[in-house]
């Protein structure tokens, strides 16, 4: 865990979170500033600087898929956006931004457009994104 990493303290339980989805390498959870409904960060609970640096990239990605699929089916969302600058928290992190007909950001995403949201409208949202993930089931070996 890094020292005074807003993200570390997430994945620690120290900040509490609207999380989403979690597993043994990664928490997703909602954007506390988001650009729309449903803006989901999902972090690698070892600290990565950059998220090329993260040993199971393929993985992370797989997750972003679970959760823009969630976010397309359980939120009407028109498409979905990655984004993974990497700038405003040095820990490896990936928005995954639904976007949504007349959501106030035209063709790309304004930063300074935040959206605020109530505590129980964050709840809510993470509770239909996380509901719409398929539950994933053991791993069994065949003999």
């Amino acid at each position: 865990m890094e020292q005074k990493c807003i993200f570390c303290a997430i994945v620690s339980k120290k900040i509490p979170a609207f999380t989403v989805y979690e597993n043994n390498d990664f928490i997703a959870f909602l954007d506390i500033r988001p650009l729309n409904e449903g803006h989901t960060l999902i972090v690698s609970k070892k600290h990565y600087r950059w998220t090329y640096d993260v040993p199971e990239f393929g993985d992370y990605w797989q997750v972003a898929r679970k959760i823009s699929s969630a976010q397309l089916s359980s939120l009407d969302a028109k498409f979905v956006q990655f984004i993974t600058a990497g700038l405003g928290v040095s820990h490896a992190h990936i928005h995954v931004i639904p976007r949504f007909e007349n959501d106030g950001h035209g063709e790309h995403l304004l930063w300074d457009k935040v959206k605020q949201f109530t505590e129980a409208q964050f709840k809510d949202t993470a509770q239909k994104i996380k509901l719409s993930i398929p539950v994933e089931q053991p791993k069994v070996e065949e003999i």
